[in-house]
């Protein structure tokens, strides 16, 4: 969980200076509260690539082929370094921030401070209202809003989560139903305040909702308050979003599946709940099971379209770049199409291999896990 501070414009950010991060294109749009940043550990603190600072991204690194991940992974294993080339190949150049934060056994954190986005409407009533780290997800309907995660407490969900609802024109007191996708501090953390804002119901896994949580204390579940299940249907204002049990991040890690429209045009969106991959042998396998049963639920549906709760899961700070000088005759940049969506899952299926295989190599030749 990220705890946050002021920060004034001007003061050096821990890794990447605020002058730096407001050197971007995207300066002129961004909110007030963009001056404020992420205190992340140096534990967690990434390495920026000098040439990407200037890009609405911060500097992410990223691989985009072969030779940028035999570069950048770290794998030493030779079935890892097999699998890892794999992702590179079925990625396309398509996800390189994403596949940059897959596709890493190397130790190191990979959050850095990037300048906050802007909230925007990605898709027909359905908003991004998050920060640089988290995606956080407004989805309005004629009966009520739905959020999806809430960011790590009270204070992010009043400055980050209402102010940019407010800039959208969405009231906070509408929102009716509350999706935690699992039990980490920063997605449940300004649940207990947002439901005191608007009486709205909670749902969340069992498995998650009554296991260790990462974090602060989880909301006491109220008597309106449900637990989310595999197959289970969310429906309200004639929107219904799908729910898919996917563990491996967490126990009860919980992901998505619904329809949106882009300027009236039909697309099937999907999230997946949990993204960074975990560090033990069973719940790699866990997880990797569970981008199975995703990827059937998303064929099912014919998914098109990648969202995701973390910006680094669907390189959302350049996408919401990209939506704002979006021109009528543009695509929508969310939309990946059904090939994008395929490759999305099976480079994630390729990082999470090597990472096993990797975890085996070592143990079989005594190396210290990474």
């Amino acid at each position: 969980m990220d705890k946050r501070k002021s920060v004034a414009p001007g003061m050096a950010r821990q890794g990447i200076g605020l002058a730096m991060a407001l050197g971007c294109a995207l300066c002129a749009t961004m909110p007030a509260l963009g001056a404020e940043a992420r205190e992340i550990p140096a534990s967690r603190q990434g390495k920026a690539d000098a040439s990407r600072i200037n890009t609405p991204n911060g500097g992410r690194q990223e691989i985009r082929n072969r030779q940028d991940m035999e570069r950048l992974s770290g794998y030493t294993a030779p079935g890892a370094k097999v699998y890892a080339a794999m992702a590179a190949d079925v990625g396309g150049g398509q996800w390189p921030v994403t596949l940059f934060y897959r596709c890493r056994n190397v130790p190191g954190g990979s959050a850095i401070h990037a300048p906050m986005p802007q909230p925007i409407e990605v898709f027909d009533g359905v908003y991004s209202i998050g920060d640089d780290a988290n995606n956080v997800w407004a989805i309005d309907t004629s009966e009520g809003i739905i959020l999806i995660d809430t960011l790590s407490n009270e204070e992010d969900a009043k400055r980050v989560i209402v102010e940019n609802m407010r800039r959208v024109k969405l009231d906070p007191a509408r929102i009716k139903t509350i999706i935690i996708t699992h039990n980490h501090g920063d997605h449940y953390g300004g649940a207990a305040y947002l439901k005191s804002l608007s009486g709205a119901k909670i749902g969340m896994s069992r498995e998650d909702w009554e296991g260790k949580a990462l974090g602060p204390a989880m909301p006491v579940k109220g008597a309106d308050d449900f637990y989310l299940t595999d197959g289970q249907q969310i429906t309200l204002g004639g929107r219904t979003l799908s729910v898919v049990l996917t563990p491996g991040h967490t126990p009860g890690t919980v992901s998505l599946v619904f329809p949106v429209m882009d300027k009236g045009q039909p697309h099937v969106a999907s999230l997946f709940g949990g993204q960074g991959s975990p560090k033990n042998l069973a719940a790699l396998r866990q997880f990797r099971q569970s981008l199975d049963h995703f990827a059937d639920v998303t064929d099912a549906m014919q998914a098109d379209v990648v969202l995701s709760n973390h910006t680094v899961g669907d390189d959302g700070l350049t996408k919401v770049a990209m939506l704002v000088k979006r021109k009528a005759n543009e695509p929508n940049p969310y939309i990946a199409g059904r090939e994008g969506v395929i490759r999305y899952s099976a480079l994630w299926q390729a990082c999470l291999s090597a990472d096993i295989d990797q975890i085996a190599w070592n143990a079989a030749h005594k190396e210290p896990a990474k």
